[in-house]
């Protein structure tokens, strides 16, 4: 008797796969003596698993390289997941069907907490409860690293199969690597995010379309500037007509120093862009690559996703003191920059109002010279900064 109908594969969201599940918890309680302090105990277990610190918690995050922006986005991103989990433990309706009396289980032998080695150590009689346990733990930590890449968790279809998510185990265990000891790479995430979604290993994408959705970091689909710049976003719709594709960057951008003169503080006018995404031709092992296009009075400026996205990631978010005054802050337009081709390098830095505009804030990041460009919401930062004014 198996505790699913996932058969040989099918994409399931984060609810169906917790209420499939419960049928493993409702046979451990049963086979560990039964009662609702039986279950307490087992979901209390789980909790201190998804922790991201303390003895018990199998993804930790409470150290390492902590100067790192997507180390903060992925554990509170972690911690939200985590939570999405334990409440679809707590409101999974009761089976349709009951859950196997044994499983032979593919836990990889989680710590317990001392309420659950209580329940579980005992005589051999307790060795089924022992087994049904560990499966249900195994699969939910898998599920709740599954759904870690994304911003709406609750939405994104995991490929399940004959042994739930255990497909995943050495994909998993790759990403926790990643994530626990080394600076993170926006790749890694992308690549275990395909693993999850589409059963694929995407090779340096920043995103990818699969089964009728795109998977992108959210500031590619209409999400905020200042949101989540490692994270991503699993939306229905399609860019491409494949129904599997990776979305990579363009190369061969040239280097351009920005010559227009500068202007004063309010001289500046900010105009509204519209934009679109426009793919490239099919490339090798199914890559694409995007572009974004942003027009104004007849004209239109492009700019390759991939390098807009990078230059999202690397842009400053500075804290701290509001400035007073920006009178005498060299200001440039922003169509000065994207008229240039290529990478351009701003002199001396200075201020690009955008009005708060999504799309001409992107395409200025895919233009402007990474290193020293600040997303900037008023603060004090360092002279010969690059600020994107991205108030509204």
């Amino acid at each position: 008797m198996t505790w699913h109908d996932f058969g040989d594969g099918r994409a399931v969201t984060a609810a169906s796969f917790v209420a499939a599940a419960r049928s493993l918890l409702d046979a451990a309680v049963d086979a560990a003596g039964g009662g609702e302090e039986t279950r307490a105990d087992f979901v209390a277990g789980l909790a201190a698993c998804l922790a991201t610190s303390g003895p018990y918690a199998t993804l930790r995050l409470d150290a390492g390289l902590v100067d790192q922006g997507v180390r903060g986005e992925l554990a509170t991103n972690v911690d939200a997941v985590s939570a999405l989990v334990l409440d679809l433990v707590a409101d999974a309706p009761p089976p349709r069907q009951t859950g196997p009396a044994d499983i032979h289980s593919s836990c990889v032998g989680y710590s317990w907490i001392p309420p659950v080695v209580r329940r579980l150590i005992g005589g051999p009689e307790l060795h089924p409860a022992r087994n049904l346990y560990n499966e249900w733990l195994w699969q939910l930590v898998l599920l709740r690293d599954a759904l870690i890449p994304f911003t709406n968790p609750a939405e994104v279809p995991v490929l399940a199969g004959p042994d739930g998510l255990t497909r995943l185990q050495d994909a998993r265990d790759w990403f926790a690597v990643q994530v626990m000891t080394r600076r993170i790479a926006h790749e890694a995430i992308v690549r275990f995010a395909a693993e999850v979604v589409a059963g694929a290993r995407a090779e340096g994408a920043y995103g990818f379309q699969h089964g009728g959705a795109v998977v992108l970091p959210p500031v590619a689909l209409d999400g905020p500037v200042l949101g989540p710049a490692y994270l991503l976003t699993y939306r229905v719709g399609t860019l491409v007509p494949e129904d599997v594709a990776f979305f990579v960057p363009a190369t061969g951008q040239e280097t351009a120093t920005l010559s227009a003169p500068a202007k004063a503080a309010g001289e500046v006018e900010v105009v509204s862009l519209s934009d679109r995404l426009v793919p490239g031709p099919p490339g090798p092992a199914g890559t694409r690559t995007l572009t974004l296009v942003v027009g104004f009075d007849g004209h239109e400026w492009t700019v390759d996703l991939g390098q807009a996205l990078r230059g999202h990631r690397y842009a400053a978010r500075p804290s701290g003191p509001q400035r007073t005054s920006t009178s005498d802050t060299a200001t440039w337009s922003g169509c000065a920059v994207l008229r240039e081709d290529g990478v351009v390098a701003v002199p001396d830095g200075g201020l690009i109002p955008t009005g708060g505009q999504r799309a001409l804030t992107l395409a200025l990041l895919g233009r402007l010279r990474p290193g020293n460009v600040v997303l900037w919401t008023g603060q004090d930062v360092e002279p010969g900064s690059v600020l994107l004014d991205v108030r509204g």
